[in-house]
C-alpha cells in the first residue's frame, strides 16, 4: 500500500451518516485534495431486515489508503466534515515536518447503540477498532490527534432511553481513551441537523442532552449546528436529516475551532 510507511497524525471520524458524509449541493469554497491529507477506507456489507434489524458484516477486510477526496462523481461530490477539519489542521501549522494527516473513515450510516451496532463486541465498533489498530501499526510514530464523533439520530428513532444512552456513550468514550492511551486527545461531537431535530424535538432532547453532557468533560467539546442547512433546505430533495455539503464543510471548521480551544492552539 503506497505511503503506508509514512508517519501520520490520525483523525478518527466515527458515528453514523452525518459523520460518514451525506451532504450534497454547491459549496462556497471547494475542498482541494492535497498530498498532505490521506484517508483510510474499508468496505462494508449489510442486509436490512426491518426498521430495527440489520445485519452488518465486513467480509472483505481490505483497507484503501489514498489521498483524501470527497466521494461521488465529478459535479456531484459528497461532503465530509473530516476534510475541512484536516485542511484547517494543516493550514494552521499543526502538522510537523515529514508528517501527514490520515483520516480514518469508521462511521456508518443508520447505526446506533440501541440496535447493538455500536458498543463492546458490536460490529461497527469492532471494525472501528480494527481500523484504528491497523493505522497505528503502520508506523511506530503514528499518533491519534483528534476523535470526531457525530451520532445519535439512530438512538432517537429507536427510542433508546436517556439513561441507557448516557451509559453507552460514556463507556464508549472512556473505553476508546483507555484502549489507545489518548486521555489528552480532543473528543468532539456535534448537534443534529436542525430541520430534522426541530420536527422531532421532544424525542431528540434527551439524546442531545446526553451528547452535550458526555462531550462537556475535560478534552471534550460540543459543536452547535442550529444555523446549518439540511440537504432538503439546500436542494429541495426532501432529505431533512442530513447536513448539506456546505454545512458539512462549515461543521468541520467548527470542530477544528473547538479542537484549537481544547489544545490552547
Amino acid at each position: 500500500m503506497q505511503n503506508e510507511n509514512q508517519a501520520f497524525d490520525i483523525i478518527v471520524l466515527a458515528g453514523q451518516s452525518n459523520a460518514e458524509g451525506c451532504g450534497i449541493g454547491p459549496v462556497t469554497e471547494e475542498y482541494v485534495p492535497t498530498d498532505k491529507i490521506f484517508t483510510l477506507t474499508g468496505k462494508v456489507s449489510d442486509q436490512i431486515l426491518s426498521d430495527t434489524e440489520r445485519i452488518i458484516t465486513y467480509p472483505d477486510k481490505t483497507l484503501t489508503l489514498d489521498i483524501g477526496q470527497e466521494r461521488g462523481e465529478e459535479g456531484a461530490k459528497i461532503g465530509e466534515l473530516g476534510f475541512t477539519f484536516a485542511d484547517a489542521y494543516v493550514k494552521n501549522g499543526l502538522l510537523a515536518e515529514g508528517r501527514k494527516v490520515l483520516i480514518l473513515r469508521t462511521a456508518l450510516g443508520g447505526t446506533g447503540f440501541k440496535k447493538e451496532q455500536w458498543g463492546p463486541g458490536c460490529p461497527v465498533e469492532e471494525r472501528m477498532h480494527e481500523i484504528i489498530e491497523y493505522a497505528l501499526a503502520l508506523n511506530s510514530e503514528n499518533r491519534i490527534v483528534a476523535f470526531l464523533w457525530h451520532q445519535g439520530e439512530c438512538d432517537v428513532v429507536t427510542d433508546n432511553t436517556e439513561e441507557n444512552y448516557e451509559k453507552q456513550l460514556t463507556d464508549f468514550v472512556r473505553n476508546v481513551r483507555e484502549k489507545y492511551d489518548c486521555q489528552d486527545v480532543p473528543f468532539i461531537a456535534g448537534d443534529f441537523c436542525n430541520e430534522w431535530e426541530s420536527k422531532n424535538l421532544e424525542a431528540c432532547k434527551p439524546i442531545v442532552a446526553v451528547i452535550r453532557k458526555v462531550f462537556a468533560g475535560e478534552k471534550a467539546a460540543f459543536v452547535e449546528t442550529a444555523d446549518l442547512p439540511s440537504n432538503n433546505q439546500k436542494t429541495g430533495n426532501g432529505d431533512d436529516i442530513h447536513f448539506c455539503r456546505e454545512s458539512l464543510h462549515i461543521l468541520g471548521k467548527r470542530y477544528f475551532e473547538k479542537f484549537m480551544t481544547l489544545t490552547n492552539g
